[in-house]
């Protein structure tokens, strides 16, 4: 019987082709380190930039101040009350409806007809631009309902828009939770109501808020849609008014109307105030997407997401 020979204990020594691809590795890890970076880079340059603009501006008179017309020294209160007013208001209406649409095509809809055209629908008001969502809000509730220019027609237009993304959200956070939960909980005796309820909306509960959080930063930043429902003005008697029929300039509509019609003095001043404000609070929605989700992940689940 022959007996092959054992090559010596040591390195081996590398052929031209290992040595080719070890650097092609090495590249192309550069290379992908060097984009992940530009992209921090880059976010931290354009805060940078941005509060060098208009970090000067900000003050509590320009916080919490009324915009002006004609002379100089406005400020933006009302323009950050009624974007939290008409972002509350939006949430009111897609949580709800989204959440539950999710939930019935992911756990009791059964694939056909049905949950095909409901998802395809769903995808096809996704891609509406906003500006087409506007144009239909203004035709709907300023035009053929006779609001005119009201916060409630903003807020249900951007729910119109958001509606898709957080059912989408809603379901790919519930296809994340194992299938083995949901057999345990039914052999232990839970309906599927119960198992729903207490297993699976629990586990997926971290995911769906970081959906929310960050639907509520794009709706806080939403233009084109409100422009053609909310509109320009805020009422001068009573900008804290609570009434939604009722004219409500966002801040996001404030920076543009500033920069395209105002005539202020100040248009500078006003404009790069509001952008770093704005800029600052969807970072801060962005943010609290993170910390929330794995929060709340942690305390249902035992786990981080």
């Amino acid at each position: 019987m022959e007996m092959t020979a054992v090559p010596p204990r040591g390195k081996v020594k590398a052929t031209g082709s290992v040595r080719a691809r070890k650097v092609t590795d090495n590249v192309a890890t550069v290379v992908l380190w060097a984009m992940a970076c530009s992209i921090i880079v880059m976010l931290a340059a354009f805060i940078v930039y941005m509060i060098y603009l208009g970090g000067s501006a900000l003050s509590l008179s320009f916080l919490f101040g009324v915009p002006k017309e004609t002379t100089a020294g406005g400020g933006i209160g009302p323009e950050i009350y009624n974007s939290f007013y008409i972002l509350l208001m939006t949430l009111a209406f897609t949580v709800p409806i989204a959440v539950a649409a999710g939930v019935y095509l992911q756990e009791y809809a059964r694939p056909g007809t049905f949950r095909n055209v409901v998802q395809f629908s769903a995808e096809s008001l996704a891609t509406v631009p906003s500006v087409v969502m506007g144009l239909f809000g203004l035709l709907v509730f300023v035009y053929l309902f006779k609001w005119k220019f009201t916060a409630l027609g903003g807020a249900l237009t951007l729910t119109l828009l958001n509606l898709p993304a957080l059912m989408r959200v809603t379901q790919e956070a519930l296809s994340s939770v194992p299938d083995t939960l949901r057999e345990a909980s039914m052999g232990l005796g839970g309906t599927k109501w119960q198992t729903i309820t207490r297993v699976v909306l629990p586990s997926a509960i971290g995911r769906m808020t970081t959906g929310v959080v960050l639907i509520a930063g794009r709706i806080f930043g939403e233009t084109a849609a409100l422009i053609f429902t909310a509109g320009l003005s805020v009422p001068f008697n009573n900008p804290y008014d609570l009434n939604p029929m009722r004219p409500a300039e966002t801040l996001a509509v404030h920076l543009w109307y500033t920069h395209s019609e105002s005539i202020v003095p100040d248009v500078d001043r006003i404009g790069n105030g509001s952008a770093l404000v704005l800029l600052l609070m969807v970072l801060l929605f962005n943010v609290s997407a993170r910390v929330l989700g794995r929060q709340l992940t942690k305390r249902f689940t035992g786990r981080y997401s």
